[in-house]
C-alpha cells in the first residue's frame, strides 16, 4: 500500500468509530488526495460509510464549474455528495479568509449528524503556516497549538489525519493516481496573510531550514501539551472556586480567586468564560481589567467589563458572567393563558409543566394572567409566613445583584403577586399535594 492511504488508515484506526465518514471536499489536491486515499482503504475500516460536503463560498467566478466537477468525482466513486452554496457578502473591514472559514465550519455543522467525523485534508505545511499565523497575532500558548488532529465539537467529530504528511508527499501521490483536482487562482493571492506566508516567507526560510514543517509540527505538540496541562490547573482552581459559588456556571466566588497567581487567575478566567461558559473569550486586556478592577473593588461596589456582548460583574463575593442585552422598560406588561410559553423583551421564554402538588395554582374564575416587572413597592406573602414582605427586601435576602432585579417576571393573577419566577411562588397560590399546579420557568 502507498504510504499516503497507509498513513490515513493507521491514524483513523486510532480514532474514535463513527458512524460515517464525511470528507470536506474542496475538488483541490489534497482534499481529492484525501477523498481517493480513503476510497482505497473503504474496506479495511470498521466504518465504511462515507459522504462528501462540498462548500461553495460565492466568491469565485468558477465556482459552479467546481462544484460540478465535485460531483462527478464523487458519481465516480459512488459516494453521497452534498453541495453547499453560500453566496458570502463579505462585511467591510472584515477578513475575507477569516470570514469564509467561519462560515463553511457553520455549513458544516448543519449537515453533520451526531456522531458522524469530518475529515479535513490539513497537512504538516498547514499546520506550520497556522503557527506562524498564531505567533504574528500574539497568541498564547492555545492558539500556538494550531489545528488539533482529532476534536469532539458538539455530537460530532473533527479530524485531521494528514497533519504528520507534507503537502509534497501529498502531490506525489496525487501525481502518481493521475487525479484531476482543481486549481483555485485565490491561492497564489498574496493579499491574504497565509497565501503571503505560504508563497513568500516559508520559501525562503526553508531553504535556511529545511525541516521547518518537521520541526514546527514537533513545537505545536508541545504547545499542544502545555495547553492540556493549563486546561486541567484550570480545571482544578475553577473547582475550588465554583465550590463555594455552586449557584451557577456563571458565578465564580471572589475571594479563593484572589488567593490564585495573576496567571493562574487569567487562566481559570479565559477558562471560566470559554470552556465552562461558552462565552467569546476576553482578550489580555480585558482579562487583566478584571482582575484590577472587579476583584479588589468593594463589596458595595458594580463594576463592570464587558466584551462582544458579554460583561463580567461584582456582587458580594461573588463574579456573575452574563450576555449584555438591551435594557427592558420596565412598565412592559403581557397577558398570558399559560397555554404555550410566553417570550420576554429580553428574548427568554416562560414555558410551563403541570405537576399534581407542585407549582402555583390559579383560581376557578381566573382565565387569564399577567406578567410584568418589577416597578416598586411591590410585596409577597411567602410560604408559611403570615404576612407580606417587600419584594425589594426578599431580593436582597436571595442575594440577587441589583442590575437582575428589574429584570425578574412577576405572574400576577388579579392585583396579587402570585409568583415571583424562579424564586418563590406566594401564597395563597402554592398548590396542596391534591392540587394540579402550574410550574413556570424562565429558559433562554
Amino acid at each position: 500500500m502507498h504510504p499516503v492511504p497507509a498513513s490515513l488508515l493507521e491514524n483513523l484506526r486510532q480514532y474514535p468509530t463513527p458512524r460515517a465518514y464525511v470528507v470536506a471536499y474542496s475538488g483541490g489536491c489534497d482534499s481529492h488526495s484525501l477523498l481517493h486515499s480513503l476510497v482505497q482503504i473503504r474496506e479495511q475500516l470498521d466504518c465504511q460509510t462515507i459522504k462528501v460536503i462540498h462548500v461553495d463560498h460565492g466568491l469565485q467566478t468558477q465556482a459552479s464549474d467546481w462544484t460540478q466537477h465535485c460531483q462527478n468525482i464523487c458519481d465516480q466513486y459512488d459516494i453521497p455528495f452534498t453541495a453547499i452554496n453560500l453566496s458570502l457578502l463579505v462585511p467591510k473591514g472584515k477578513s475575507i479568509e477569516a470570514y469564509a472559514r467561519t462560515a463553511r465550519y457553520a455549513a458544516f455543522e448543519q449537515h453533520l449528524k451526531d456522531d458522524e467525523m469530518l475529515l479535513l485534508a490539513q497537512h504538516q505545511d498547514d499546520q506550520a503556516e497556522t503557527m506562524l499565523l498564531q505567533l504574528l497575532r500574539g497568541s498564547g500558548v492555545k492558539g500556538l497549538a494550531a489545528m488539533p488532529e482529532v476534536i469532539k465539537v458538539k455530537t460530532y467529530w473533527q479530524a485531521r489525519p494528514w497533519l504528520t504528511l507534507s503537502q509534497r508527499d501529498i502531490q506525489a501521490y496525487a501525481e502518481q493516481a493521475s487525479l484531476n483536482w482543481i486549481d483555485d487562482p485565490s491561492n497564489q493571492d498574496n493579499r491574504f496573510d497565509r497565501n503571503f506566508l505560504r508563497n513568500e516567507v516559508i520559501p525562503v526560510m526553508r531553504q535556511r531550514w529545511p525541516s521547518l514543517s518537521e520541526t514546527m509540527s514537533r513545537a505545536v505538540g508541545h504547545q499542544a501539551e502545555a495547553d492540556m496541562l493549563l486546561h486541567e490547573l484550570a480545571e482544578r482552581d475553577w473547582q475550588t472556586c465554583q465550590a463555594q459559588a455552586p449557584e451557577s456556571l456563571l458565578t465564580l466566588a471572589i475571594e479563593p480567586l484572589k488567593k490564585l497567581s495573576a496567571p493562574r487567575q487569567r487562566n481559570l478566567l479565559r477558562y471560566w468564560i470559554s470552556e465552562k461558559c461558552r462565552f467569546p473569550m476576553p482578550d489580555r486586556v480585558q482579562c487583566q481589567r478584571i482582575i484590577d478592577e472587579i476583584l479588589p473593588a468593594a463589596e458595595d461596589a458594580e463594576p463592570f467589563v464587558s466584551w462582544a456582548g458579554v460583561a463580567v460583574r461584582r456582587y458580594r463575593d461573588m463574579l456573575y458572567l452574563e450576555t449584555v442585552s438591551s435594557v427592558v422598560s420596565t412598565d412592559w406588561q403581557q397577558s398570558w393563558d399559560l397555554k404555550s410559553p410566553l417570550r420576554l423583551p429580553s428574548g427568554q421564554q416562560l414555558v410551563v409543566k403541570q405537576k399534581k402538588g407542585r407549582g402555583m395554582i390559579v383560581p376557578d374564575n381566573q382565565e387569564m394572567l399577567t406578567v410584568r416587572f418589577r416597578l416598586g413597592g411591590e410585596k409577597c406573602r411567602l410560604p408559611g409566613r403570615s404576612h407580606r414582605h417587600e419584594l425589594k427586601k426578599l431580593l436582597q435576602g436571595w442575594g440577587v445583584p441589583p442590575w437582575q432585579r428589574d429584570q425578574i417576571p412577576l405572574i400576577y393573577i388579579g392585583d396579587e403577586i402570585a409568583q415571583v419566577v424562579g424564586y418563590s411562588i406566594c401564597e395563597p397560590f402554592i398548590a396542596t399535594n391534591e392540587q394540579i399546579g402550574f410550574e413556570i420557568s424562565l429558559v433562554q
